[in-house]
């Protein structure tokens, strides 16, 4: 009969499953955790990855703009020096009737090494066009300047006269705009953890705020 039959069919069925070798589900449970294990593994190296590549580029920032602070420090050390000694020459010998040779024997040597050697430092690109542009057109104004003094195209008075016009320029205008920026360059730095010797801009830009705040007070 049907129904005595599919009660003996479904005992067969069960008796079955009792008695049968588990190797195949054994086999599937084995390649499931292979693939999970695989799957977390990439996921780990992912993110290890990732997290490696974002240290890497910090690193490279923080690298860079150690950099650009040391040369912008030593670029702003270098003109400050220079507009020293200018302003002196100017006042002592520039400025007086002088012949060439007088003139030429208390010429100051200008400090360039660190604007000479800007030419083969990566962080020059990275220097803000501005101070670029100021320093190179000081420096080729102020050879000028000196060089038509000296051939007696210009008179004392009058290239007295336009060498004071570029050294105030450069000393009231573009450094402290460098010593600024420098400034800022050295408080990130300080920010990250990082030490870093203070420049004589960042020091005398410091000391120019606190005196501002001093006097809003």
């Amino acid at each position: 009969m049907p129904g005595i039959k599919s009660a003996a069919a479904g005992i067969a069925i069960k008796e079955k499953l009792a008695n049968a070798d588990h190797s195949d589900l054994k086999t599937s449970s084995f390649w499931i955790s292979q693939i999970f294990m695989i799957i977390a593994t990439v996921a780990g190296v992912y993110l290890a990855a990732q997290a490696g590549l974002q240290q890497a580029i910090e690193f490279d920032n923080l690298t860079s703009t150690e950099s650009n602070y040391y040369l912008r420090q030593s670029l702003y050390d270098e003109v400050d020096a220079n507009v020293s000694l200018l302003r002196t020459y100017n006042k002592e010998f520039f400025s007086r009737p002088l012949q060439k040779n007088e003139l030429e024997k208390n010429t100051p040597a200008l400090r360039r090494f660190v604007w000479e050697s800007m030419k083969y430092s990566p962080s020059t690109l990275e220097t803000p066009s501005y101070f670029l542009r100021e320093i190179q057109g000081f420096y080729a104004d102020i050879d000028l300047i000196m060089a038509n003094r000296l051939s007696w195209a210009y008179g004392p008075s009058y290239a007295s006269k336009l060498m004071t016009e570029q050294l105030d320029h450069i000393e009231n205008v573009v450094l402290p705009k460098l010593a600024d920026n420098t400034r800022q360059l050295a408080q990130e730095l300080k920010d990250a953890g990082m030490d870093v010797e203070d420049s004589v801009a960042y020091e005398e830009t410091a000391a120019a705020n606190a005196a501002d705040t001093a006097k809003a007070q």
